[in-house]
């Protein structure tokens, strides 16, 4: 009966002693653990995704394109999300209404902040400051707010 004790209990000893050593061998080599041992590829990493860093001043004709690019990117997200909690279509033609004029304005403060041919990033600044206030105005005047978020009304 000792024996098998005293087997078990080595076979214990050795097994604690490999999963402990792992991840201590590959760090002091200065590795990191595989993929599938960080978690895999599951969901979104945040940290994972580099943003493009723009270089300012930028031309006024690449600060149009990347507002258009914004502006259509924001226009799909908006028509995906209306489209996913059954939104009416009354709502959602105010809603439609309430973006391009807000697209109208923002594409204006772009075309002035490019009017002498660069865009700084004090310029990008101001339009993207206009557009958030632009979008806060919307959902203030449309009832959204964070504490409804995720319920349907």
């Amino acid at each position: 009966m000792s024996s098998i004790r005293a087997v078990v209990r080595s076979l214990a000893v050795a097994l604690t002693f490999a999963v402990a050593a792992a991840p201590a061998v590959a760090m002091a080599e200065g590795k990191s653990a595989p993929a599938g041992e960080k978690g895999g590829e599951h969901g979104k990493h945040k940290g994972d995704r580099k943003r493009e860093e723009i270089q300012f001043p930028v031309t006024a004709q690449k600060f149009q394109e990347m507002v258009e690019k914004r502006l259509t990117k924001s226009r799909d997200r908006l028509n995906h999300m209306m489209e996913k909690r059954n939104v009416p279509e009354a709502t959602r033609a105010q809603v439609r209404k309430e973006l391009d004029a807000g697209a109208a304005a923002i594409r204006e403060a772009a075309k002035k902040a490019g009017a002498d041919g660069t865009v700084t990033r004090e310029e990008a600044k101001q339009v993207k400051d206009l557009a958030k206030d632009l979008k806060n105005k919307a959902k203030a005047k449309l009832g959204i707010s964070k504490e409804k978020r995720g319920t349907q009304a």
